[in-house]
């Protein structure tokens, strides 16, 4: 009797463990196909990567949200690009959103300001040396794919 129980918790064991395997690779697809655009930026024809932020990105079977600690904790260990002051930088958004924000924080006094982006998605850099952190908010609405929701992004530049 003891040796059919040990097989039947075996089996079991085996088939929990099995069924989680396949639940964590559907959470994984879902999750790949609910991820907002990418944004990269720009400086004198050099693209850069940004980090992901918090975001909630929807499609018309299922929703993916995302909540990240705060854009200075997302940079603290990354190196920032170098800039000078006033560079001309660009955002480089893979869809154009119905709303969009870029935050500009001192990484030093922990001062946030909003920069102006004009209609070509180009910015300046501030006119004080120091290192800064960006976060760029967007907003997307429902697009032919059926797709939507707010996601941002976030980097740090050092203005030299």
């Amino acid at each position: 009797m003891k040796k059919i129980l040990s097989i039947l918790f075996l089996i079991l064991i085996l088939v929990g463990c099995s069924n989680d395997a396949t639940q964590e690779s559907s959470v994984k697809d879902l999750t790949n196909s609910t991820l907002p655009p990418t944004v990269q930026f720009e400086i004198v024809d050099t693209v850069y990567s940004t980090e992901q932020g918090s975001f909630c990105w929807r499609n018309s079977n299922s929703a993916n949200c995302l909540s990240l600690p705060s854009p200075i904790e997302i940079v603290e260990d990354k190196n920032p690009i170098k800039v000078s002051n006033q560079e001309k930088m660009k955002l480089l958004v893979q869809r154009q959103p119905s709303h969009q924000t870029l935050t500009i924080t001192s990484a030093d006094t922990h001062q946030s300001e909003e920069l102006e982006i004009n209609k070509n998605n180009q910015f300046k850099a501030p006119d004080i040396e120091g290192i800064y952190i960006l976060s760029y908010y967007a907003i997307w609405e429902k697009d032919d794919s059926g797709t939507s929701g707010d996601s941002s992004f976030i980097f740090k530049i050092e203005v030299k």
